[in-house]
């Protein structure tokens, strides 16, 4: 029994280890995490230089949901 248990758990640890090389190897990946960061650094940049006029957005947006909720509720 222990002999199956070393068998199983040596494969296992091959088997993970060519995975993470592998993983390691290839760099097809990269490219898009790199593009998925730049994109959403570019995305924090832009809202906070156009941080004013969003917040005044907002505000005007909840004023008015929140006026017109007072009307909804009632039957």
């Amino acid at each position: 029994m222990l002999k199956i248990i070393n068998r199983m758990y040596i494969g296992t640890k091959i088997r993970f280890s060519d995975f993470i090389n592998n993983l390691k190897q290839e760099e097809t990946g990269v490219s898009s995490i790199v593009a998925t960061v730049l994109l959403i650094l570019i995305v924090v940049l832009l809202a906070s230089v156009f941080w004013s006029y969003i917040s005044e957005w907002f505000e005007t947006m909840w004023t008015k949901i929140t006026q017109n909720a007072d009307t909804i509720s009632q039957p």
